[in-house]
């Protein structure tokens, strides 16, 4: 006789494994480090305003337009208006007052594009008092190669011609210290005219020697 079987029991599934859950880790922030990080960063903003200040803030001045030698009058067209960056190292003359310019002297040679600054004008003639103003007519041979300027300190040396009876000049050679005034345009001959301003004691002694065609220009060099 057969032995009933009784039902299986059902199976039981495997249990459900549960996520791992990490604790977050707490840092520290060091207040140390924060507020340096707070300054580099004003720091920074400060510098870049400041930096951004100088930069865009620009300021009309007086420049020069084309080359002006020494001691040349300036004209409305030696000068123009241009925008720099302020700059407390540069002295230049303000835009405002470029018409004031106008009939100064330069007290030295200047450059197209550079600026123009108090130093280098001023108002006071090249004749000064005591002195006397004389013109003399140098031949191409006599004349020098380098361009003579408004203001340039020469030395009229005396170079008598040979004489005619063969006795030496005693005044060869000696000399009057100038300044040059103006330098005259060339003749058909290429002779040219420039006034210099001597002594009142030397005056008349050039004059003699202008006289004759016995002068020479030597350049007197720029002492430091």
């Amino acid at each position: 006789m057969s032995t009933p079987t009784s039902p299986s029991a059902p199976a039981t599934a495997p249990p459900t494994p549960q996520p791992l859950v990490r604790q977050p880790v707490v840092r520290r922030r060091r207040p140390s480090w924060i507020a340096l990080g707070v300054a580099v960063v004003c720091v920074a903003g400060g510098a870049g305003g400041w930096l951004y200040t100088v930069t865009s803030h620009r300021e009309p001045v007086v420049a020069v337009a084309r080359d002006v030698p020494m001691g040349a009058e300036l004209k409305a067209e030696d000068l123009i208006e241009a925008q720099i960056a302020t700059d407390p190292a540069l002295k230049p003359v303000p835009a405002r007052d470029l018409k004031k310019m106008i009939g100064k002297r330069a007290t030295t040679g200047l450059s197209r594009g550079s600026l123009l600054t108090g130093a280098s004008v001023t108002d006071e003639p090249l004749v000064k008092a005591g002195e006397q103003l004389v013109g003399v007519s140098l031949s191409p041979t006599r004349l020098l190669a380098t361009r003579l300027s408004p203001g340039q300190k020469v030395k009229a040396l005396h170079t008598p011609k040979e004489s005619a009876t063969g006795k030496d000049d005693k005044t060869a050679g000696q000399a009057v210290q100038a300044t040059v005034i103006e330098v005259g345009g060339a003749s058909n001959s290429g002779d040219r005219v420039v006034d210099l301003a001597v002594s009142q004691l030397d005056g008349t002694r050039l004059a003699t020697w202008a006289a004759s065609g016995e002068v020479s220009l030597v350049i007197v060099p720029v002492e430091d």
